[in-house]
């Protein structure tokens, strides 16, 4: 990437978020009054709904995924849902973490929901936000040449997981599968390929006795906010950041995982755990660590 004037501005992101993913909210939270941005737009992955088209894809996922895990993602997705409620409402609680669109709400942010964020309604909705970046936060779709060219400098994405040996999906669910005692988050710039592009900035950290996939994944965004927070000031700095490309020998593709898969990290691990979902939620941010 060309090194970019430096600006007294705020660099202008539209950020790429899934609904109903914690990481997408822990992302968006904590880059919320940063220094240096500015979030004028998010580009909302749509959940599948119960029409006709949307049903027959329902269950052609549970059939890959099976219905052990559908259920449980559908029960932690309520009990993400309860917990920001009651952070909002209920009196002496204290909520620490706030879902996309209530934030996008609260700072007069627009927000398109999309299906596709390659169609022409969705990148008219990016070009008309002139971003100078995009970043992905556990964007749940692959974007095309044309989405990645509206950005000044780039689409920066957040990976759950060590580039490339961790290339794909659920990273964080295949590291405690496949009974690492590490696992990591990468930052890079995106490309056409899925997790091929030139990463900027990697951390590994401890997997610990009793962490979920879903703790994991919790703490892939925590870190990954960090990682993200030191690449913008050296953009905002009209540096690139430096970027490297690890050995291809090491690179190793996940897909998402079937059914199979799920039942054997069943007989060896809790998928989440209702307490540590809330606790995330309204831990007070002082006592967050990365």
């Amino acid at each position: 990437m060309a090194v970019q004037n430096p600006s007294p501005l705020p660099l202008r992101v539209v950020l790429l978020y899934s609904a109903g993913h914690l990481g997408s909210a822990t992302i968006m939270n904590r880059l919320m009054g940063l220094s240096g941005i500015e979030i004028v737009g998010l580009v909302r992955s749509q959940p599948l709904r119960f029409t006709r088209q949307g049903t027959r894809q329902i269950k052609k996922h549970l059939h890959k995924v099976g219905w052990r895990f559908g259920w449980l993602l559908f029960w932690q997705r309520c009990v993400q849902g309860v917990g920001f409620l009651l952070g909002r409402f209920l009196p002496g609680v204290r909520g620490q973490l706030q879902s996309g669109v209530a934030l996008a709400r609260q700072k007069g942010i627009p927000v398109f929901a999309c299906a596709d964020v390659n169609a022409p309604r969705c990148r008219a909705f990016i070009a008309d936000c002139a971003p100078d970046l995009l970043i992905s936060a556990y964007f749940s779709q692959i974007l095309k040449k044309e989405v990645i060219g509206l950005a000044r400098c780039g689409v920066l994405n957040v990976h759950p997981g060590w580039l490339p040996a961790y290339r794909g999906a659920m990273c964080y669910f295949w590291v405690l599968k496949n009974g690492e005692d590490r696992g990591g988050v990468s930052v890079h710039w995106i490309d056409e390929g899925v997790d091929t592009g030139a990463v900027v900035a990697r951390r590994a950290f401890r997997l610990k006795p009793g962490w979920t996939q879903q703790r994991v994944l919790v703490h892939t965004a925590v870190v990954g906010a960090c990682l993200l927070r030191r690449v913008i000031r050296t953009l905002q700095r009209g540096e690139p950041p430096v970027t490297f490309k690890p050995p291809e020998c090491d690179a190793r593709y996940y897909p998402m995982p079937g059914q199979s898969e799920f039942e054997e990290y069943f007989a060896e691990r809790r998928f989440f755990r209702i307490r540590d979902v809330l606790g995330y939620l309204w831990r007070p941010a002082a006592k967050r660590k990365a």
